[in-house]
């Protein structure tokens, strides 16, 4: 079911994108230079649609990064809750350990006497 929602929204996103990148395919000239707009010291000629990819890929490249930088205090959080867990899951064990332990002499104990 969700798969299908998932299909729901991205097929018409992709179609839309793809129309647009259809529709910009004239070429263009991006400058670098922006006190000499007539002669630049460098230039590209590029078609409109691989400027729409670079930039989109880009945002989604810088937005990936940023999010994943803001979420490092939760993610510390969840390995320290981790160990902190592992630690008592370990500390459990033990004293089942020495409680079976306990209980084995005390039954050792009581059947000699």
């Amino acid at each position: 079911m969700r798969r299908i929602f998932r299909w729901l929204i991205t097929f018409p996103i992709l179609l839309v994108a793809g129309f647009l990148l259809v529709a910009n395919r004239h070429i263009i000239d991006i400058s670098l230079d922006p006190f000499n707009a007539q002669d630049p010291a460098f230039s590209l000629e590029l078609p409109l649609y691989i400027v729409i990819l670079v930039a989109i890929f880009i945002g989604l490249l810088l937005g990936g990064t940023l999010t994943w930088v803001g979420q490092h205090r939760y993610r510390k959080a969840s390995r320290v809750e981790r160990n902190n867990a592992h630690k008592w899951h370990n500390e459990a064990d033990d004293l089942r350990k020495r409680a079976e332990q306990n209980a084995t002499n005390n039954v050792k104990q009581l059947s000699n006497n």
